[in-house]
């Protein structure tokens, strides 16, 4: 990737000029050509090193153990300027969206292709719920978005919380409910559990275990903790759902537990 113009804040390709200016040193003012619409190739730069910032954030999030990175620890280790961040994602609240947004794209896709695997409807829902809290255990970014903003303070910015982690999310608790009603509609779960509560009910379920997850006293769960909480919630998930008519003699469900 081409290096970023550290001096400026700007990338070289980014397609923004600066005025012409005069002998004595003025703006050129009326005189002044107009600004050059950018090409494909810099909004191709420009993408990329978006893109590339991203990646260091994320990795930043990861090492910090779930901690907002300082923007200049990630301009030093993105090899450019905090005013080219502030470019592309105005804040450091901006990029903390952003790395959500692009991850709650990705784990749309990937609970998609989860809810398609050959098994039954119920055992969807524990694999595609297992899969959820695997993910945002594993992306800080969406973990700080989605779990603890709103709990932590108020922000200027919750009309954009809503616009980029808020909606997305809406769409993903919606992915939950169709596959609860698949498993009710093939006499697998039990009819009279209202879906959309039960998946809103496990959804925020799953993110208080990954709220555990991140505590600082001793509440704070560890990684065993959190492996044994999963396995206790599939079996809860499973139980819990199942319909009366498919329990065997015990009244236990004959819904097996698959692996993801």
């Amino acid at each position: 990737m081409d290096a970023p113009d550290r001096t400026t804040g700007r990338d070289a390709d980014a397609g923004t000029e600066v005025e012409p200016a005069t002998v004595d040193g003025s703006a050129a003012g009326a005189q002044a050509a107009p600004k050059r619409q950018p090409t494909p190739r810099m909004l191709r730069k420009r993408a990329r090193t978006r893109e590339h910032v991203l990646d260091v954030a994320e990795r930043l999030y990861v090492e910090s153990g779930h901690g907002d990175p300082r923007m200049e620890d990630l301009a030093d280790a993105a090899n450019v300027s905090i005013g080219l961040i502030y470019d592309h994602f105005g804040s450091k609240d901006g990029v903390g969206l952003a790395l959500a947004e692009r991850a709650l794209d990705g784990l749309s896709d990937y609970l998609d292709q989860a809810g398609e695997r050959d098994c039954s409807p119920l055992q969807r829902v524990m694999i595609v719920g297992e899969l959820y809290l695997r993910w945002i255990l594993e992306h800080p970014s969406v973990l700080r978005s989605v779990v603890l903003q709103g709990v932590e303070r108020q922000t200027a910015k919750s009309d954009q919380v809503d616009e980029q982690v808020g909606g997305p999310m809406e769409a993903i608790i919606g992915k939950f409910q169709a596959l609860i009603e698949r498993a009710m509609a093939g006499g697998e779960a039990d009819p009279t559990f209202d879906p959309l509560l039960t998946a809103r009910f496990l959804w925020a379920a799953w993110n208080g275990v990954a709220a555990l997850s991140v505590r600082a006293d001793r509440m704070a769960f560890n990684r065993d903790e959190v492996a044994d909480c999963i396995r206790l919630g599939r079996r809860l998930v499973n139980e819990g759902l199942t319909a009366p008519e498919f329990r065997d003699a015990q009244g236990r469900s004959r819904a097996t537990l698959v692996d993801p």
